[in-house]
């Protein structure tokens, strides 16, 4: 069975390309995770996970969909190959373990993929550089004003019907964990509200 997995680092990315690419891959079965690529600790990808069996193949449209730190890409591809699955980069026609498991190409595919590791961890990292440069410069100049605040008291939508929801939770005496459990919030976040909201009163 061929088991496709997309990733885009945000909701308003679009997905629509590399999904026709796995499609065209023939694969049958596609995940797609919508959030960023730092770490594996992604909902469809866990699904993915369990659903694979030996002799499946997992597809990627893209080598950097699998990841941007080479440690955890290793790890990842090696559990796969442990469990007897083939893997699939579609941009990368070298990396597809189903053609090379001997010899050279076995150790050109090891090669490559460390290669596009580095390559991809790199990236992350001077991008992050990048972020906080920009954002140095940004204070110096006094033009940087920080993340907005999601829930708050000026939040609009669903955004403020989440913060009244944990304010009154509070007012009424839930501990944080309890609302946590209740909203789906991380406990940060609710602790962040009752903060903002204990300075602001």
């Amino acid at each position: 069975m061929k088991i496709g997995y997309v990733r885009v680092s945000t909701q308003r990315q679009n997905v629509n390309r590399q999904i026709e690419k796995l499609k065209e891959f023939g694969c049958e079965e596609i995940f797609i995770d919508k959030r960023t690529g730092a770490n594996f600790d992604r909902e469809e990808y866990r699904k993915m996970k369990a659903m694979l069996r030996k002799k499946d193949i997992v597809a990627f449209a893209e080598f950097d969909r699998l990841g941007r730190n080479k440690e955890e890409i290793d790890k990842e591809w090696n559990e796969f190959i442990d469990r007897g699955i083939d893997i699939v980069v579609l941009n990368m026609p070298i990396l597809d373990t189903r053609n090379n498991t001997e010899g050279l190409s076995k150790v050109m595919l090891g090669i490559t993929k460390d290669i596009l590791g580095y390559m991809a961890e790199q990236e992350r990292i001077n991008l992050l550089e990048r972020q906080r440069q920009g954002i140095e410069i940004a204070k110096r100049e006094g033009r940087y004003k920080g993340r907005p605040i999601k829930y708050s008291p000026q939040a609009t939508g669903k955004d403020k019907l989440i913060y009244d929801t944990v304010i009154e939770k509070l007012k009424q005496g839930e501990t944080v964990s309890q609302i946590s459990r209740e909203t789906d919030l991380s406990r940060n976040t609710i602790y962040k509200i009752k903060n903002k909201y204990e300075v602001e009163a």
